[in-house]
């Protein structure tokens, strides 16, 4: 005789559209006060490099960084500076790498927006791209 199995499932939580562009907003501001920035000021990532790629595809779709003739920056250069400032290697292609990450089936890692937006709601951390950030000493 087998036992049945009750699998439940918990509702996913319905984020506002402000929530989301207020995270949208924090993360533009840190990838502007990062990408100028120098690379010998020691700062690293320390979280999923793919986490810090579907970053940046963020702040590209926002279309918020421009260059100095006022053109939205391309995915290439924004990957690239942070990649460069935050120690980084630079993937060959990220756009692939954004395709994986859309394309990942893993229900223990969750998408990204998802996670700092609970991380914000639930722990109360106002940053969360900042945890992944550290300072070599």
């Amino acid at each position: 005789m087998t036992k049945r199995v009750t699998i439940t499932m918990k509702a996913t939580h319905l984020w506002t559209k402000e929530e989301e562009e207020q995270l949208t907003r924090r993360i533009v501001n840190n990838f502007h006060d990062l990408i100028n920035r120098s690379e010998d000021e020691g700062l690293y990532w320390t979280g999923l490099k793919c986490d810090l790629i579907e970053l940046a595809h963020m702040v590209w779709e926002s279309g918020a960084l421009l260059d100095a003739t006022g053109h939205p920056l391309d995915f290439r250069t924004i990957v690239r500076n942070i990649c460069r400032v935050l120690h980084v290697r630079e993937p060959n292609n990220p756009s692939s790498v954004i395709s994986a990450v859309r394309a990942r089936k893993n229900v223990r890692v969750g998408p990204l927006r998802e996670r700092y937006l609970q991380l914000i709601s639930k722990a109360k951390i106002q940053d969360p791209m900042r945890l992944e950030i550290r300072r070599n000493k």
